[in-house]
């Protein structure tokens, strides 16, 4: 492996239901730590790997904080910037 993460979607499914779970138990400081996780396996990986990030991570995030987004937006405060840009993105362009 050289500069860039390796990871399976299994793998980050596990940590994208650990953060859901996470998030509904009102654990924030797992939250924060799962959340950092991701991020730095988004800046790190090449395309493949962003790519599942947005789609196995960030996907179901969205989905959760905008059903709720009264209790979600301190979720949404939390999330670091790399990982808000592809929410953002994702909002946009699905129109929820």
């Amino acid at each position: 492996m050289n500069n860039q993460t390796e990871i399976t979607a299994v793998e980050l499914e596990q940590i994208a239901l650990e953060a859901l779970d996470s998030m509904q138990n009102g654990d924030d400081e797992k939250v924060v730590k799962l959340f950092a996780k991701g991020n730095f396996i988004f800046k790190k990986g090449n395309t493949y790997t962003k790519n599942l990030i947005a789609n196995v991570f960030v996907s179901p995030l969205t989905h959760l904080l905008e059903m709720n987004y009264s209790w979600g937006v301190k979720y949404l405060k939390m999330l670091p910037d790399q990982l808000k840009i592809e929410y953002r993105q994702q909002i946009y362009s699905s129109g929820i």
